[in-house]
């Protein structure tokens, strides 16, 4: 196992003319036996920064350390890194046991120890029984399995899954969840997960690295970015339904006034915050999930009028509307309420996000 460390890590293409900065000044810390994942858009440098780290391409400037020797000039074979790929990347002409047995054959390995390590790797996988088919005579869900195997059996120093799961269906990708989080946590190898998907990242690691535009957004636990976003942005990308945001005013009683009589209460520490700033206009967020038909004692509230009440079967979806205001509200199912009802909307301040209107950081 190995840790991985990133210094002011660059990659520029086509310097000059035409440049494109495809990551910018990141810097990364992950830990010995650390499960993180890589999150982002299309083309927020994520993958750059993957075939940097694996040596599929070059460094404009930077560092990159495994155990704290730096590898900018080491080849893919000699940094000890195995990938799994969105697409399987099996030999179609080998069965399962020579796919998995290639890469400890080209190492040289004996017959005997090939044997064993594929058997292993079978049994953890759940793959014994389809040792001898060939790729094209499996599921999607099976060749993934083949291909995890076939990066595990090398023994890597870093383990890193690309995509891997962009391929299987709903179903197919949440037993893949589980049994990726007891692979990790019976070998405990250094692991890097890219992905599109917030849903797929937090359930899977430890800590996710959030990119958007080559830049590192912030890297943190799933609680760091739910509950404690550094900007605008990933409290936009993180949460399922997205965050509700929306353009308001300071008043000195402690609140921020949307329009019309639309307004929310601020705890005492942001308020103080906008003051020292003298802020007058900012961005308001929370989150669907933390707006509540339900009241609790100690907590305040805004009304309403049902827009749209969308049925999930384990929960709802509400669209509220509040003037010229429309918001989500998360709450369980909600059968007995009807377009152009009035409601109450309880909320606690502690969960109302503020962001600057121009630099959009967290206040």
């Amino acid at each position: 196992m190995s840790s991985l460390t990133i210094k002011n890590l660059n990659k520029i293409y086509n310097p000059g003319k035409n440049e494109v900065h495809a990551v910018k000044d990141f810097n990364l810390e992950i830990e010995d036996g650390e499960f993180v994942a890589l999150l982002g858009p299309s083309g927020c440098g994520k993958t750059s920064t993957l075939r940097m780290i694996v040596g599929l391409e070059s460094i404009t400037s930077g560092s990159i350390l495994f155990d704290d020797v730096e590898i900018n000039d080491f080849s893919p074979e000699q940094r000890n890194v195995a990938m799994a790929f969105e697409s399987y990347a099996l030999y179609p002409n080998f069965t399962i046991f020579e796919n998995l047995a290639f890469p400890l054959e080209v190492k040289k390995n004996s017959s005997s120890e090939i044997s064993k390590k594929v058997g292993e790797i079978a049994e953890m996988l759940q793959i014994t029984n389809i040792l001898e088919l060939k790729p094209n005579q499996l599921s999607g869900g099976q060749q993934q399995r083949v291909s995890l195997g076939r990066a595990l059996i090398r023994d890597p120093a870093v383990f890193i899954l690309d995509e891997v799961m962009s391929h299987l269906d709903a179903h197919l990708k949440f037993q893949m969840l589980f049994e990726l989080k007891k692979i990790h946590q019976t070998l405990k190898k250094t692991m890097i997960y890219v992905t599109h998907d917030q849903m797929e990242a937090l359930a899977l690691s430890d800590r996710v690295a959030v990119m958007a535009n080559a830049v590192l957004q912030q890297f943190g636990d799933r609680n760091d970015l739910y509950h404690r976003p550094k900007n605008l942005f990933v409290a936009d990308f993180i949460g399922e339904p997205a965050t509700n945001f929306m353009k308001a005013q300071y008043s000195q009683n402690s609140t921020m006034k949307i329009s019309g009589d639309l307004q929310f209460s601020l705890t005492n520490e942001i308020s103080s915050e906008l003051e020292r700033k003298q802020m007058s206009e900012a961005v308001l967020g929370i989150r669907p999930q933390n707006l509540s038909l339900d009241p609790i004692e100690g907590e305040d509230y805004i009304q309403g009028e049902l827009v749209i009440n969308e049925f999930l079967g384990e929960r709802s979806i509400l669209e509220i509307k509040s003037g010229e205001t429309s918001y989500k509200v998360l709450t369980d199912p909600q059968k007995n309420i009807k377009k152009g009802d009035s409601l109450k909307i309880y909320y606690k301040k502690e969960n109302v996000m503020i962001f600057h209107p121009e630099t959009e950081d967290l206040i």
